[in-house]
């Protein structure tokens, strides 16, 4: 991988080379395609997309002083666990580093990691945004076979408008919103994720132990600022953009967490496998005997019983 992503421009039809120096690109990212790594036939990708109001017809050309202020639209792009790295552990005798073997399976523990492969942000609408996603999401299908899974904010705000172009596009793979009842998750026919106070707030407590627990290989410089730069609004108990920054890429990047591995669903992956230690025990076997060890029991107890027994 080369020191800079690769940097081009997409439009809704295409992508093309971008000729401009990293240092002005580094000074303001907007508008440009930012490349990692190119797709992978065989690979599992997932991309989030939140959306927004932004300006209709903004492009890098007719950026203006003070546009910065304008919320970006933003497309994450992440290859589900597309990083394996060895576990190490120390040896107990010699305190040595040895690989990480699991005893009850004698197989060796890996780290599984997403790994960003592209990103893209600006300040654009959210018909125009759906239009982007719809070429990026067709080159990086992997192993699906038109597209790659796309989950995005539908609901509220600009997504509806996001949803009815992605349709008449014909972009097919994306991912459904589900409803909770009893623990259990409840597939429903609209697209999308919905914004609520909880939703919010369940997103950001997933995706925290994700990044935490580093199943997570950011490599936009972009994204890591907003999530260095994000503060935890104590009311809805979140993390959201600090005043003047944004908080648009990472929360592209939460739902993918969420989407990638299906967490209205099944559990988050551990390194831990589960084994029982001390063995159980049989029951039936430890029981005591009805004229042996229960009658004596029994009878001890019934002659320390408060109550007393006539």
């Amino acid at each position: 991988m080369s020191e800079f992503p690769e940097t081009l421009y997409v439009s809704s039809s295409s992508i093309t080379r971008c000729d401009e120096d990293w240092a002005d690109i580094e000074r303001d990212p907007r508008g440009v395609l930012l490349m990692w790594e190119p797709p992978k036939k065989n690979a599992q990708y997932i991309m989030g997309l939140d959306p927004t109001v932004g300006r209709t017809g903004w492009t890098r050309g007719t950026r203006q002083d003070g546009d910065t202020k304008i919320d970006n639209a933003a497309i994450e792009i992440f290859e589900v666990e597309g990083s394996r790295e060895a576990l190490w552990t120390k040896d107990p005798d010699t305190g040595a580093r040895v690989l990480d073997i699991d005893p009850v399976t004698k197989k060796q523990r890996y780290l599984y990691r997403d790994v960003q492969v592209a990103e893209f942000a600006a300040p654009c609408d959210a018909v125009e945004i759906a239009r982007i996603a719809n070429v990026l999401g067709r080159i990086y299908s992997g192993r699906e076979e038109d597209q790659c899974e796309l989950i995005y904010e539908s609901y509220p705000g600009p997504g509806m408008l996001t949803t009815q172009e992605l349709i008449r596009l014909g972009y097919g793979n994306i991912w459904m919103w589900e409803t909770f009842a009893d623990g259990m998750s409840e597939p429903t026919r609209a697209m999308g994720w919905h914004s609520t106070p909880r939703s919010q707030q369940v997103l950001w407590y997933r995706a925290r132990r994700h990044l935490l627990g580093r199943h997570a290989v950011l490599r936009s410089k972009f994204l890591l600022k907003e999530y260095a730069k994000a503060v935890v609004n104590l009311d809805k108990m979140r993390a959201q953009a600090s005043y003047g920054s944004h908080d648009d890429r990472f929360q592209a990047a939460n739902m993918c967490f969420w989407a990638g591995h299906r967490w209205s669903q099944d559990a988050e992956r551990t390194d831990e496998q589960v084994s029982v230690s001390p063995p159980v025990l049989d029951f039936q076997r430890a029981a005591p005997t009805l004229d042996g060890e229960y009658h004596d029991s029994f009878q001890s107890w019934k002659e320390s019983s408060i109550a007393g027994w006539d």
